[in-house]
């Protein structure tokens, strides 16, 4: 067990280490260069990375890798070649290998799901199924991409603020659920992303990670570090994402840019929610449930 003024320390350490491979993450990294980068020896980085970060350097390294590919893939500019030479992989049948296990579908039907989920045709269809809110609570689409209309209650949670790069969010929701002395058996489905502003725009971007409290509420103070807030209820664009956390902010971004623009409706000003649906660490990366919900109003 160290000292907290040391994992402090080493977490400021590791945070540099991943904006590294977020500034290039195609590049040649090794175990030696992004040591030197935390200031530690490679025996010592490997050991506390792993400790802290829940994963050896290499897993993240290829994740954020083909999490950046996953957001190029949405913007839909670049051939798959161009997005797996970039990625740092010398063929597009190693990269497709690498994306496939990853996401649990191929970097082509990853695209075309993306494009799938800003069609003109299936946003319009969803503003003519809604014509006010009343029609729109819980309106499931029956054909592809499968956004639904939300009407839900508003929700008590406990939160910390998250600090750093996307990519160590993460981190974020070990460290409030230690704090709240919880486990992988405590219920954790009930774990909830909180994104201030958009989740596609990096730099206007933030976030606190949460978790919902029971209808009971809250029973004793919180601990010094969490915050205890009430999100607004109302009416919500869900999409339902099942896949890595990594393609959760190429998801936000075709929702955002492709299919609220054709929906006919207008962003609201509360934040955008991730919906945590399986306990952290159960199963595959591929098989996550997240719901992805968006703050709508009538345009």
């Amino acid at each position: 067990m160290m000292k907290p003024s040391t994992e402090r320390d080493y977490r400021r350490r590791i945070a540099r280490v991943i904006e590294t491979i977020l500034l290039e993450p195609g590049a040649p990294h090794t175990l030696e260069s992004l040591a030197d980068v935390a200031h530690l020896s490679p025996y010592h980085f490997h050991r506390i990375y792993r400790a802290l970060a829940g994963e050896s350097v290499v897993e993240t390294v290829q994740r954020l890798r083909l999490a950046q590919a996953a957001q190029r893939l949405t913007d839909a500019t670049p051939s798959v070649t161009v997005v797996a030479h970039d990625a740092g992989y010398n063929s597009p049948q190693a990269f497709a290998r690498a994306f496939r296990g990853f996401t649990g579908v191929t970097p082509s039907e990853f695209r075309a799901r993306q494009r799938l989920l800003a069609a003109p045709a299936c946003a319009q269809r969803l503003a003519d199924h809604a014509t006010d809110a009343a029609q729109a609570i819980a309106s499931p689409l029956s054909a592809l991409p499968p956004v639904e209309l939300t009407e839900i209650a508003p929700l008590d949670v406990l939160c910390m603020r998250h600090e750093g790069p996307i990519a160590t969010i993460g981190q974020t929701f070990r460290d409030l659920m230690t704090l709240l002395r919880c486990d992988e058996h405590a219920g954790l489905d009930r774990r909830v992303g909180i994104c201030m502003r958009d989740p596609g725009a990096y730099e206007r971007f933030r976030y606190r990670a949460g978790i919902v409290v029971p209808s009971g509420g809250l029973t004793v103070e919180p601990p010094d570090g969490i915050e205890s807030i009430r999100l607004e209820g109302g009416l919500y664009a869900t999409h339902r994402l099942i896949g890595p956390y990594a393609l959760i902010a190429p998801t936000f971004c075709a929702l955002y840019h492709g299919w609220l623009p054709q929906s006919g409706f207008a962003r609201d000003h509360r934040p955008a929610l991730e919906l945590y649906r399986n306990p952290p660490g159960a199963g595959s990366q591929h098989e996550c449930v997240t719901d992805l919900m968006i703050p709508i109003r009538k345009d």
